[in-house]
Order: C-alpha cells, then structure tokens, then sequence
C-alpha cells in the first residue's frame, strides 16, 4: 500500500492527498489514465495546483482495493437503471432493447462487478462543513440520503442492512448538479479529502426518482466503497441478495 494513505509527507501530498504520480503507482496504471478517472469522477479530485491534480487518498484506495472486471462501466443512465431494477423500481428512462440487455447483464453478474460497472453514476466530492449540524443536509432534503446516512436516517435501512448509523456528523448523499452551489454555500462546505461530507453529483436525480429515499441498492454499492470493513461487507451481502432475488 502506497505510504501515502497513511498521510506521510510525499512529493505533492498533503495529509489525505496524493499525486498523480503515487495514485499510478498504488493502482498500477499510467498517471494519464489516473487522470482519466479523475475526469470521470471516479477518483476525487480534492484540489488543483496549477495544472497538478491532488485527488483523495480514500477515493484511491477505495478504487485500488475494487475487484477490477472485464468490460467499461455504465454511463449514468444505465448504471441508475440496474440499480433500479435490483430494487424493484421502475425503469423509463432507457429503451426496451436496453433494459432487456441490461437484465440479461444483472442476471449472470456479481454484486463487485455490479459495483464496478455502476461506479460513474455520480460525480463524488468529499468535503467539510463548519456548521452546527451537518446532519440537516438530509433532514432539511437537501441531499438524497445514502450509505452511513441511510443508515442512520431511512427507516428500516438499518436493519435491512445489519447495521447501526455511526456515531459523528458524517453526512453521505447525492444531489442534483444545479443544486450542488446553492448546497456549499447554505452550509459553508469547503473541499477537504478528509472530509466528513460525501456530495454524490447527478446530472437528474429527479429523472429516476420521484422521493428522497434512494433504492436499496444505491445504498448497497455506495457502502461497498466504504473503508469501513463492516459497512463494506455489509453492502456487499445486500447487493448479492438483491442479485439473488432478480434472477
């Protein structure tokens, strides 16, 4: 594991920060291929320095430790229609010829496949907040909730998933691009890799969904990236039960 994620001083990396160059070297790939990931939002950029690109070390790790599959992942609007369908939600928004393709692909697939081919339904920012409580992010319907909090906000996600919400402020939801300025500035976010508020950016949540409460499995492949191993494997076990259900 690259020295980094443990936050020691490195070319270019501040504490929860690395380079280019030591993302590369800790997944084994090119650094013009790390910036591709960056790009795609697969990888958290946390700030830029001139044309230098500091990214998350978690968002790193989270990718490194991925079981890695054959085959591209899903644009948004495919990996949002499987994550429907494995959650009993119904699907408009791609053609017959599509989700039939897709519920073949569901069927014969892996809850880490799954994960990795919907890794790019939303841009991921990690950031810290300075106000009194976090927590109204999702209570005041700002951010859809998901991972830790679904678990301590949705009733019944808990349970479903054998867990309790953690202790602290830490605040994990998506929101719409258009909405995402409008939310920094309500609550005075700044980015911070070691932040404890994960924004997950859509292009139009409100396309898929018409309530808050995400399905169940968006909150199973949003735990699986977890660095928690509880929550991980947590995430993992529902997103293979709900593969069970489908096929």
């Amino acid at each position: 594991m690259n020295i980094a994620l443990y936050g020691r001083k490195c070319d270019h990396i501040c504490m929860g920060e690395m380079s280019v160059s030591a993302a590369a070297a800790e997944l084994g790939v090119s650094g013009r291929q790390v910036t591709r990931l960056a790009r795609a939002g697969e990888l958290v950029v946390t700030r830029e320095v001139g044309k230098a690109l500091l990214l998350d070390a978690g968002s790193v790790h989270r990718v490194a430790q991925a079981d890695r599959h054959r085959g591209r992942p899903w644009n948004g609007d495919v990996a949002w229609a499987a994550l429907a369908m494995l959650s009993g939600v119904g699907v408009d928004w791609i053609s017959p010829s599509q989700v039939s393709r897709l519920r073949h692909r569901l069927r014969r697939a892996s809850a880490t496949e799954v994960a990795f081919l919907a890794r790019r339904r939303a841009r991921v920012h990690r950031m810290r907040g300075w106000g009194d409580d976090l927590n109204t992010l999702v209570t005041g319907g700002y951010v859809a909730a998901t991972g830790v909090s679904a678990l301590t906000h949705v009733p019944g996600v808990a349970g479903r998933f054998g867990l309790s919400g953690r202790a602290g402020g830490a605040v994990d939801g998506y929101v719409v691009g258009d909405d995402l300025d409008g939310v920094i500035d309500t609550f005075g976010l700044v980015a911070d890799g070691e932040g404890d508020v994960t924004l997950r950016v859509v292009t139009g949540l409100d396309r898929f969904f018409t309530t808050t409460t995400l399905p169940v499995a968006t909150v199973a492949v949003d735990l699986m990236e977890s660095l928690d191993t509880r929550e991980r494997s947590a995430g993992a076990r529902v997103l293979g039960e709900l593969l069970d259900d489908f096929r």
